[in-house]
């Protein structure tokens, strides 16, 4: 088993690596689905994301069996609130819908439960380093990894538009996405742990 101190660089090189392979299968599909005849291949292309989003799943598996204590129970205290955020928003929206909200799908139980599970995971984090005295470094660390998403995704948005494509409310969260991912992918490699 890796030292803990390798776990994060261990998880973000596995889980990503998953996430790429996902990109490829969800955008891949769509230029091979047009030349398929055959339905069991057809079906088969159109499950293809589903091998990835079971290597992520393993890749989270992975990285909670190599953390020591510590870590263990911040994680898990972060997925329990994702997780009654989302009972409570999925329980609560169809009373919602009654009155005239639109109908969510099962995907958008997902992402409430990731983004309540990264929110809880950044506060997990915010506090340990306030209680460490770094409440300055913490700070600024926030404010450059907003400024840098913001700025990122706002890019792709004028760009976007000055070349005349358009730009849909997902596709400028997966942009967001992405940036937030690098950037802890700097964070995580150029921490001295690891």
């Amino acid at each position: 088993m890796p030292p803990v101190s390798q776990a994060p660089r261990r998880y973000f090189i596995e889980f990503n690596a998953a996430m790429l392979l996902y990109a490829a299968a969800v955008v891949g599909r769509k230029f091979i689905l047009p030349g398929i005849g055959d339905p069991l291949l057809r079906d088969l292309i159109l499950g293809s994301p589903i091998l990835p989003i079971c290597l992520m799943a393993l890749a989270v598996l992975r990285f909670y069996r190599r953390m020591d204590e510590y870590h263990r129970l911040q994680l898990l205290e972060a997925l329990a609130f994702s997780a009654g955020v989302t009972a409570v928003v999925s329980a609560s929206w169809m009373f919602l819908e009654e009155a005239g909200f639109p109908h969510l799908q099962m995907f958008h139980a997902m992402m409430v439960m990731m983004l309540s599970w990264a929110a809880a995971a950044l506060y997990l984090g915010w506090k340990d380093k306030l209680s460490e005295g770094h409440a300055g470094r913490a700070i600024r660390s926030v404010c450059l990894t907003l400024a840098y998403v913001a700025a990122g995704t706002a890019t792709f948005a004028v760009v976007g538009m000055a070349a005349g494509f358009a730009t849909p409310w997902w596709e400028l969260a997966l942009i967001a996405t992405a940036l937030f991912i690098a950037r802890m992918g700097v964070f995580i490699f150029r921490s001295k742990s690891c």
